[in-house]
């Protein structure tokens, strides 16, 4: 195993890997219906609230400087200030900022939280000086709000207000104020200055009873702001105990894609706790670097299970091509090893055909492949699974030659996918297939293949023709497989074949053609199935027969009185209890006075009243009250026969709708 593992390792760290491009969509273009000068008078008038909200809201995109003093003057009003805001926060040039910095003094309350997040918005920085002094208000929202809109604004000098005030503030704060700071640490790498974002983190990394999502939060920027610097520390937090730190500091190697940080991560997994342990493993398969295949390979080899699956998921995850060829490798081992599911190692060796199954590329094709053409047979199991799952129609030819493989498991596996996957230039391979066998275990899996196609691809007018050619020379049990198919795909040509096979002298055969009839898409069979109802002497046939006639009926497109022509045919032969519900079932799908006085008489058979009752009711109340005679007949029957409440309850009310007279 050693040496397997030296030499994998050496092949996989000599490719390279590569990434993809982002995509970007576009932002819907707002609606204006007036000019900038129409939506001032609007706001000037004594329009209602309604109308001035939506003037704010057009002058968010065409507002200019003449509407600034409008808007200013709204932003004391309680219901117009956040809609006068929203304006004021998008419209250019110099005039909005001076005018919200003015009434940081004249405002309270909401409407002076309002404004302070408004220059947040803006970003500006001459905002700094009084947004500080806000930070010591005793109102906590404006104080919070404050902190926010500094570290908006995100300039080293909000940052040092913020960072002068933390320490003073009340308790309830502290919380707003780390998330100043962390805007302005934001704000500061963004534009270059690393060194004051990075002072800013580490301030906020070494406050002591602040919330786990500032801790975290510190150290991930810490690390990430650092960028090559930040080794050292991402090394020595994967070293904690803390799960929340261990967790940041695994959030950030995820956004620091040099290969020196997958070896870091590779190089900390023999050290780490188990729980531990799994995290990276997923980061490491997040990051799609393909050297942490040599380190994940090693543990999927050996461990705990939940460690080596989740190892397996991670090499499947990197989504290399070299990713391929660990699977492989892991696969080749267990496909020896696991001989049932019951094995331990079945979930593992699951997992990995999972994994190949869904890295795309022409590596793992060639893979599924070379399983489906190997020697072993399990091997070839897990071949016929990829290229399944896969959807590999290259592999057709190989899945037809495994149909007919010396493997009772590889040819039904075979089977089932060559009826997935498919089309009608495979129909005459499997009919050949279906007429060399004389296994009786294969003749479903073929039958099934066969229908599978024909449905899927819609061809089975031209499939009928070699189906029944091949009767001339079939057995009896290929007959009566190939009579299944026939059943499942219809059709004028295959009905007439199906009645010749009717009068078969086998036995097998005269079964098999009356399960096809049973099975019958097309109404086209209900007369054959009816007369053999009337006629047979086998019981077991007559209800066959008698199921497979009132099921045509039912589903069929046929009008609603041909329906009950032909329900009121397959009344006179019910007999037991169940054919009588059969016949009262498809009674009910059928709002008609006609059909209300077929039920009827089945009111007064005890075997049946409950099922009768309840579908004289369900007829009554779709029917139109013109039929209130029957309806009235139908229900005072019921209310006499029926014991079930629901029923009866249901009957009372549709009398009491109609007006109906209880006799």
């Amino acid at each position: 195993m050693k040496t397997k593992i030296y030499v994998l390792i050496a092949a996989l760290l000599s490719a390279w890997a590569g990434a993809p491009a982002a995509d970007s969509t576009p932002a819907p273009t707002p609606l204006v219906t007036k000019s900038a000068d129409q939506l001032i008078r609007v706001l000037q008038s004594d329009a209602n609230r309604k109308a001035k909200a939506d003037a704010c809201r057009e002058l968010a995109v065409v507002g200019n400087s003449q509407a600034v003093p409008v808007l200013v003057g709204l932003l004391a009003n309680e219901e117009l200030s956040h809609m006068a805001r929203y304006a004021l926060e998008t419209i250019p040039g110099d005039s909005v900022n001076p005018a919200l910095r003015s009434e940081l003094t004249k405002l309270q309350g909401r409407q002076l939280v309002g404004v302070i997040g408004s220059l947040g918005v803006r970003r500006d920085p001459a905002a700094v000086k009084p947004l500080a002094a806000l930070l010591k208000n005793t109102d906590p929202q404006i104080a919070q709000a404050a902190a926010r809109a500094l570290g908006s604004i995100g300039t080293t000098g909000a940052a040092s207000a913020i960072s002068a005030a933390l320490g003073k503030t009340a308790p309830p704060n502290r919380l707003a104020f780390c998330e100043g700071l962390f805007r302005c640490a934001e704000t500061l790498a963004a534009n270059g200055k690393t060194r004051d974002a990075i002072a800013l983190y580490d301030r906020l990394r070494g406050l002591a009873e602040v919330p786990n999502s500032v801790r975290a939060g510190a150290l991930r920027g810490s690390i990430v702001v650092r960028g090559k610097n930040g080794d050292w520390l991402l090394r020595e937090s994967l070293g904690t105990s803390d799960s929340i730190l261990f967790d940041a500091a695994i959030r950030a190697a995820l956004e620091m894609p040099r290969p020196q940080v997958t070896e870091m991560l590779a190089a900390k997994l023999p050290q780490l706790w188990p729980e531990h342990k799994i995290v990276v493993i997923q980061a490491l398969g997040s990051r799609g670097d393909f050297k942490a295949l040599p380190p994940l390979y090693v543990e999927a080899n050996h461990g705990p299970k939940s460690i080596r699956l989740a190892a397996i998921r991670a090499i499947a995850a990197t989504g290399h091509s070299l990713s391929v060829k660990v699977l492989v490798e892991l696969l080749d081992d267990l496909t020896v090893q696991v001989e049932s599911i019951e094995d331990p190692e079945h979930e593992i060796m699951h997992a990995v055909q999972d994994g190949l199954a869904g890295i795309p590329g022409r590596e793992a094709d060639t893979a599924a492949l070379d399983f489906l053409k190997s020697p072993q047979a399990n091997r070839r199991l897990v071949g016929i699974d990829l290229v399944g799952r896969r959807r590999m129609t290259v592999a057709l030819p190989g899945l037809l030659l495994a149909a007919t493989d010396a493997n009772p498991k590889v040819r039904a596996s075979a089977l089932q996918r060559v009826g997935k996957l498919g089309t009608a230039a495979e129909v005459a391979a499997l009919i050949d297939i279906l007429l060399r066998t004389s296994d009786a275990q294969d003749f479903d899996g073929l039958a099934t293949a066969l229908t599978d196609i024909c449905i899927r691809t819609g061809t089975p007018a031209s499939v009928t023709a070699p189906i029944i050619k091949a009767f001339a020379s079939a057995t009896p049990v290929q007959k009566a497989a190939l009579l299944s198919v026939l059943g499942a795909l219809g059709g004028d040509k295959a009905l007439v074949a199906v009645r010749g096979a009717l009068t078969d002298p086998n036995p097998e055969v005269h079964a098999a053609a009356l399960r096809a009839l049973t099975a019958w898409p097309e109404i086209a069979a209900a007369p054959d199935l009816l007369q053999i109802a009337r006629t047979t002497t086998s019981s077991a046939e007559r209800d066959l027969a008698f199921v497979g006639f009132v099921r045509l009926v039912r589903e069929s497109g046929a009008t609603a009185d041909e329906k009950l022509r032909q329900l009121s045919q397959a009344a006179t032969l019910a007999s037991s209890p169940s054919e009588k519900m059969l016949v009262l079932a498809g009674l009910g799908d059928i709002p008609s006075g006609a059909s209300l006085r077929v039920v009827t008489p089945y009111l007064s058979d005890p075997a049946v009243v409950e099922e009768a009752g309840a579908v004289a009711v369900r007829i009554s109340e779709k029917l139109d009250p013109k039929f209130s005679d029957e309806i009235g007949v139908a229900l005072n029957q019921v209310l006499k026969s029926a014991k079930s409440p629901p029923v009866l309850e249901a009957a009372r009310k549709r009398m009491a709708q109609l007006k109906l007279p209880v006799q």
